[in-house]
């Protein structure tokens, strides 16, 4: 119950979206540390103690493609590089926990921690692309939808130039488009001319010319 909110009105009232009080040292201590920034060598000792199971691989930080990285402007790299950091810092956590209820199974509370930690570790992932998407040619955008499975080792998969060749395929197929000749330039749009990166001729293909970074307070996700 809201103490702010009539007795009579609490049947009726909009919830307050807060839920039961939390013991009031923890409360504080909690509400410290995600308003403040922490020392940042403590955080990377913290983390380095609980190293990715080798039996975690999916856990391990994805890196971006080499393809991808080679064009990206230096906004976007050090945006990249801060989810790398926050990324980390979950995949410690969810280490962190799963060690300490591996050997004495998990409550349900612990199995929601869990649930929510590697969501927002998949959520993030998902956000890197999307911040890298306009970079990218827009036949390949499809290589970063949320709902694509996450796999360990690259953040566009291991065999990227097989995806490449796959969307091509999919599109001759159903008779969509031409094939795409991966030497050579796309000119779909008259006012746009684009560039084919740095990397194998497959690679170079996905690549935008020209491309225009946002600025640095220009939210990415937009």
């Amino acid at each position: 119950m809201d103490p702010g909110v009539p007795d009579v009105a609490q049947d009726f009232a909009i919830p307050g979206g807060s839920g039961e009080a939390m013991e009031d040292n923890l409360a504080a201590n909690i509400n410290y540390m995600v308003s403040h920034p922490l020392q940042d060598a403590v955080m990377v000792e913290t983390a380095e103690m609980y190293k990715t199971p080798i039996n975690c691989a999916s856990l391990k930080v994805p890196t971006v493609n080499p393809v991808v990285w080679a064009p990206m402007s230096s906004i976007m790299r050090a945006q990249e590089i801060r989810f790398q950091r926050v990324l980390k810092l979950i995949s410690a956590g969810i280490t962190a926990l799963g060690r300490q209820v591996e050997s004495c199974g998990m409550t349900k509370v612990q199995k929601h921690m869990l649930a929510l930690f590697c969501n927002s570790f998949f959520e993030i992932n998902c956000m890197r692309k999307i911040a890298i998407r306009p970079l990218l040619h827009p036949r390949f955008a499809g290589l970063c939808k949320p709902s694509n499975v996450q796999t360990p080792g690259f953040l566009f998969g291991e065999d990227l130039s097989k995806q490449i060749k796959e969307i091509d395929e999919e599109a001759k197929t159903f008779g969509r488009m031409k094939p795409f000749n991966f030497g050579q330039r796309w000119t779909g749009y008259s006012r746009k001319r684009f560039d084919f990166g740095a990397g194998s001729s497959r690679g170079r293909s996905m690549i935008r010319k020209n491309f225009q970074p946002a600025q640095p307070n220009a939210h990415p996700f937009i």
